[in-house]
């Protein structure tokens, strides 16, 4: 399968999803994890709830993967976010791929078991490839992520960081892989846009 019918399988479902979502221009706009403030949001949570939308979604990373890696190895690394463990299992199983463990500091609290953040193979030297649902563009958490990994296994020198969705694309310390842009999305839903969220769409493009 081609990228462009992956890229369109994994739009589909986050529209069958409702993983879209986009306020009006008369609603307080949603507050994003980096604290910025938009009036679109992205659920891809909400894909797990249709099989083959999620399945689309996997399918359309496992792309991004292999063409960077080909058939070289490569380590699987997740992030602290709603559905990145849950995408680095699944491509993890279909490829057979190690992965890195990685915990936040308040799920550590929680468990009161090793204390052990990250968890992998201190002999590991292959590049490491971090799952990731969206990214805003900028340095966040999947680049913390990346820098503790490196503080962690002295061997990799090679991080990447591949997302499903990307808000704006900007060179960032990790070399970032995307499905598909903020923009390519919003002009896919546009026509099916109510005026006023439109209107909030616009607003936050001139921004």
């Amino acid at each position: 399968m081609n990228f462009q019918t992956l890229k369109q399988n994994y739009v589909n479902g986050l529209l069958e999803t409702k993983a879209v979502l986009i306020k009006s221009i008369n609603e307080e706009p949603f507050t994003l994890r980096s604290g910025q403030k938009s009036y679109t949001f992205f659920d891809h949570s909400m894909l797990a709830r249709s099989p083959h939308a999620y399945k689309a979604f996997i399918d359309a990373i496992q792309y991004l993967l292999h063409k960077t890696y080909g058939d070289d190895e490569f380590i699987l690394c997740n992030v602290d976010s709603k559905i990145s463990a849950q995408m680095v299992g699944s491509v993890a199983y279909n490829l057979e791929k190690p992965q890195i463990i990685y915990k936040s500091k308040a799920l550590l609290a929680v468990e009161k078991g090793t204390q052990r953040q990250i968890t992998g193979d201190q002999a590991w030297d292959a590049p490491v490839a971090l799952l990731d649902d969206v990214s805003t563009g900028t340095e966040g958490t999947a680049k913390d992520v990346g820098d503790l990994v490196k503080e962690t296994f002295l061997n990799i020198k090679d991080i990447e960081i591949f997302v499903g969705f990307i808000r704006v694309v900007k060179q960032t310390t990790y070399k970032m892989h995307y499905i598909i842009t903020q923009e390519e999305l919003l002009d896919i839903v546009w026509p099916n846009l109510k005026p006023e969220q439109q209107q909030a769409v616009e607003k936050e493009r001139k921004s």
